[in-house]
């Protein structure tokens, strides 16, 4: 597994009032901005979608396809969100990274907790 040392958005299975109060952000291994961590912080959320989805980002980056699934997610759009999380965990490039939170995890293992998190909301919410 590659190491990669970013601050991602990794309070992802946190609620969005969880994730209101920004935090010192930086990215590092990728260009500033490629992983919206700031956009994401701010709710900016079309500025976000549009800094992860410019076609000419690796379409398969699990750092990437994370925080897509979490703007997938806080716009409604549950489905997508799902959808991007698996192609995380299914991607063959996974990464060691920091988060927000300071802790030092693989993509893979986030992409799980997404998961895992988000199918237990869509339960509940269902019942």
């Amino acid at each position: 597994m590659k190491s990669l040392s970013l601050i991602a958005l990794g309070g992802l299975c946190l609620s969005a009032s969880a994730m209101a109060a920004p935090a010192p952000i930086m990215e590092t291994g990728y260009s500033p901005g490629t992983l919206a961590v700031a956009a994401i912080a701010r709710g900016d959320w079309a500025r976000a979608e549009a800094l992860l989805t410019d076609r000419s980002l690796n379409a398969d980056d699990p750092a990437r396809l994370i925080n897509l699934g979490e703007v997938y997610w806080q716009t409604g759009r549950q489905g997508e969100a799902l959808s991007a999380w698996r192609r995380a965990l299914a991607s063959p490039n996974q990464f060691e990274v920091e988060t927000i939170g300071d802790r030092l995890v693989s993509t893979e293992q986030l992409a799980r907790e997404a998961l895992a998190a988000h199918a237990t909301e869509l339960r509940s919410a269902a019942r």
